[in-house]
């Protein structure tokens, strides 16, 4: 009999396949909202013969479920924007767009459902949405004052704690019979309090559902926390689906103080990890033979 000759860490693998799938996700999105804009491209220049400057009347293209698949296609159809319909019937025209609608399916609806609007036997793409990616948005004055704002905001992870009184004062467990008032308090990264949210709940004189209050105010406390990682990933995604920045991309963040290999970040993730991904860094060895696996640290 032999012996095994190696082992799988499960719990690192599933949270490998996890990561792994999210990128792709991540990825077929991107691609499906560049599809939308070479689906009206490939519109225009059918139009106008590949001259940007010639004029061409086309608002919406008929998109369709292919029968036993999740994918689109199309059949042709187009509407004015006097609301005439029209087909086109050029064979090179309708395998190009079978082509890019077929990149759009049920897994990344969420990117091109909010660029249609429903048809009687499929969907309508708004071409003039499609045809731009929408850099306007990411640039916008509203966005500008976002990234402003939280680059202004004290420093990140923020964090909420709960505290928990008796009517002495004295600070008791959550769910304690004696507990008459909690305070949701959060705090930034150098433990400076960012905000507090108060919940009195001695009986009925100050308020007869105490579960519903605690549990809303634990949530906008959550939520508060939760910003400025939430708003940074969704401003990063934005650009992403923009067809800019990739969120993917990697931004070193410092060292590892074990073994000093560098650390990266991303948009999509914010633990700091080397390039090759792996979160193990050294072994050391204890008094009694035994080894322990030491995880990098970002170098403080």
């Amino acid at each position: 009999m032999t012996s095994t000759s190696y082992s799988v860490d499960e719990s690192t693998l599933a949270l490998a396949l996890d990561d792994a799938h999210e990128r792709i996700q991540r990825a077929e999105d991107r691609f499906a909202r560049v599809a939308c804009t070479h689906i009206a491209a490939a519109i225009r220049d059918a139009l106008t013969d590949g001259d940007p400057n010639t004029p061409f009347d086309a608002v919406h293209l008929r998109l369709v479920r292919q029968q036993g698949r999740t994918s689109l296609s199309t059949d042709g159809t187009y509407w004015t924007a006097s609301g005439k319909e029209r087909r086109f019937e050029s064979s090179a025209l309708m395998d190009s767009l079978a082509r890019l609608t077929g990149h759009l399916h049920e897994a990344n609806a969420p990117v091109w459902v909010p660029l249609c609007q429903q048809d009687p036997v499929g969907y309508r793409l708004d071409l003039k949405q499609a045809a731009h990616l929408p850099e306007e948005v990411s640039q916008s004055a509203r966005v500008a004052e976002i990234r402003e704002r939280l680059a202004a905001a004290t420093r990140a992870p923020w964090s909420a704690e709960e505290i928990v009184y008796n009517r002495a004062g004295g600070i008791v467990s959550s769910g304690d019979p004696q507990a008459v008032h909690t305070d949701f308090v959060v705090t930034d990264a150098d433990d400076s309090r960012v905000a507090e949210i108060a919940v009195n709940h001695d009986g009925p004189e100050d308020t007869e559902t105490p579960a519903e209050d605690l549990a809303d105010s634990r949530a906008n406390a959550t939520l508060i926390a939760r910003a400025p990682e939430d708003i940074r990933f969704l401003l990063a995604y934005l650009d992403h689906l923009c067809g800019g920045r990739d969120a993917e991309s990697p931004e070193l963040r410092g060292y590892c103080g074990h073994c000093g290999t560098a650390l990266y970040t991303s948009a999509a993730s914010p633990a700091p990890t080397p390039l090759d991904g792996l979160t193990a860094c050294q072994r050391r060895r204890l008094p009694g033979g035994r080894t322990l696996q030491l995880q990098h640290v970002l170098r403080t």
